[in-house]
């Protein structure tokens, strides 16, 4: 009965629901107001009875942009950060939690926040419990643009100050150059971690693995693909079952690739550019199951069907498209940014400027109509500067049949939903590249259009938070 007992011990950390997404904070300093009645302020949006629902809170920090929140395995709120400090589930400082992505970027925004929408990641140290890996992107002005890097981890200790927690390792470089948007993804095993992530005008992806060993990499795997100088729109995730990863940008196009979990490699690379008048990429996020994959511009959001394990425009349908409503006046109109999955398994959408709405997609695994995109769905009761929480698929547990599924754990425990291996290597088995064909009729009025000085363009919203907050000159 020994090996029973050790993969108890192994487990003893993961035996909970694994809420770490239950909380997602955003909206302004409000230690100046007497009460929470107003419209400004911040707020956190809490699942623990299975819905959305919003406590207005009196927050000492701004979060425009960047926000990032981690709770415990039982979706007891943590820590919440704004890109420049981490504060405990107190509001106050964490020790040790000040100074986070130091550099030019947090010398102009202590007051106002880090301004850049790629926020912080969290994920539980695997075999450490009451630890967790804080994942961020650091930043510089350069003449005319922004550079992100470095690429950062923190590790924060929950069992200091009695249970307030403690940042014990602070603004660790992973990797340098110009990085776009690190993806956060469970091990085979169901309980290390990969981590994902690129650079700007270059082909060569880096991963590092995250284990009861500590930190491995960076591993490096070349693609025959030459990404952009300049990633716009970017987005890069992992889909809910772990088997997509996904890198789009304006440039460059919907890049999607299969992953393979036990090793960490990409393959099957297939490409869908955008087609000017027709189709345009931007922010992306995956059904639940993982069979569709969603684009979102600020004036529409458009499906693809994944189920036959191709990304092609003739599964292209749309979903909606931006219905012109602002709130509370113009220009602060309520089109859609950047999504993430809730706890609920629906797609949470924040506008793309500052009002008090998130659009829902209640069904996201179905096709449209059907799928239920409901815009303004939730009413946040303050002002949100399309601020939005990124969490990965914690409830991802083992990839049952894989050949390095070396815990041998046939039943996850609680909290988790193991995979299979064998459906994996059934879709690949059908993978044939090919160059997808445009459809007759492209550019008609019924298709999305593009936006001049696109808004959901990454830069383009920094840098406009940097000039609002006068901390941006350019050269």
């Amino acid at each position: 009965m020994r090996w029973l007992f050790l993969i108890l011990i192994c487990f003893s950390g993961y035996l909970h629901a694994q809420n770490h997404d239950n909380n997602s904070v955003f909206g302004y300093d409000s230690s100046n107001l007497s009460d929470t009645f107003s419209q400004f302020g911040g707020a956190f949006i809490n699942f623990e009875n299975g819905y959305p629902e919003i406590e207005k809170k009196l927050l000492p920090i701004d979060l425009r942009a960047f926000a990032s929140a981690c709770s415990d395995s039982n979706g007891i709120l943590l820590y919440y950060s704004n890109g420049i400090r981490i504060l405990n589930k107190n509001n106050q400082l964490m020790e040790n939690g000040d100074t986070i992505n130091p550099g030019s970027i947090w010398n102009s925004n202590q007051q106002y926040g880090n301004p850049s929408p790629i926020g912080g990641l969290s994920f539980p140290n695997p075999g450490h419990p009451n630890q967790y890996y804080f994942i961020h992107l650091g930043g510089e002005i350069v003449p005319g643009d922004l550079y992100f890097s470095p690429l950062y981890y923190s590790l924060i200790d929950m069992e200091s100050n009695n249970g307030l927690g403690k940042v014990v390792e602070k603004n660790k470089i992973l990797l340098e150059g110009n990085i776009i948007w690190p993806a956060v993804v469970k091990h085979a095993n169901g309980r290390d971690w990969w981590l994902m992530v690129g650079q700007e005008g270059s082909s060569i992806f880096s991963r590092f693995l995250f284990s009861v060993n500590g930190i491995s990499g960076p591993f490096e795997q070349t693609t025959s693909i030459i990404f952009p100088n300049t990633d716009a729109s970017s987005t890069c995730l992992f889909s809910p079952d772990g088997t997509w990863y996904a890198r789009s940008d304006v440039n460059g196009g919907i890049n999607l690739f299969s992953f393979n979990r036990c090793t960490g490699e990409l393959s099957n690379h297939q490409l869908l550019p955008e087609v000017i008048d027709y189709y345009i990429t931007g922010g992306l996020a995956f059904s639940p199951d993982s069979k569709k994959i969603y684009n979102l511009r600020p004036n529409h959001i458009i499906q693809f069907d994944l189920s036959e394990g191709m990304l092609d425009y003739s599964t292209m349908d749309t979903v909606q498209q931006f219905d012109l409503f602002s709130d509370p006046f113009e220009p602060f109109i309520t089109g859609y940014f950047f999504a993430q999955l809730g706890p609920d398994e629906k797609l949470y959408i924040p506008a793309n400027s500052t009002t008090p709405h998130m659009h829902v997609v209640h069904q996201p695994n179905l096709p449209p109509p059907l799928c239920d995109l409901e815009n303004r769905g939730l009413y946040l009761k303050r002002f949100n500067a399309f601020s939005l929480c990124y969490f990965p698929n914690y409830r991802l547990g083992v990839w049952e049949g894989s050949p390095c599924d070396t815990l041998q754990v046939q039943n996850p425990p609680p909290g988790f939903v193991k995979t299979s291996y064998e459906a994996f290597l059934e879709r690949e088995a059908h993978f044939t590249p090919r160059q997808p064909k445009v459809p007759e009729g492209k550019g008609n009025s019924n298709a999305p259009k593009p936006v001049e000085n696109d808004p959901m363009d990454v830069r383009v919203q920094v840098m406009q938070a940097l000039k609002r907050n006068g901390t941006y000159e350019k050269n």
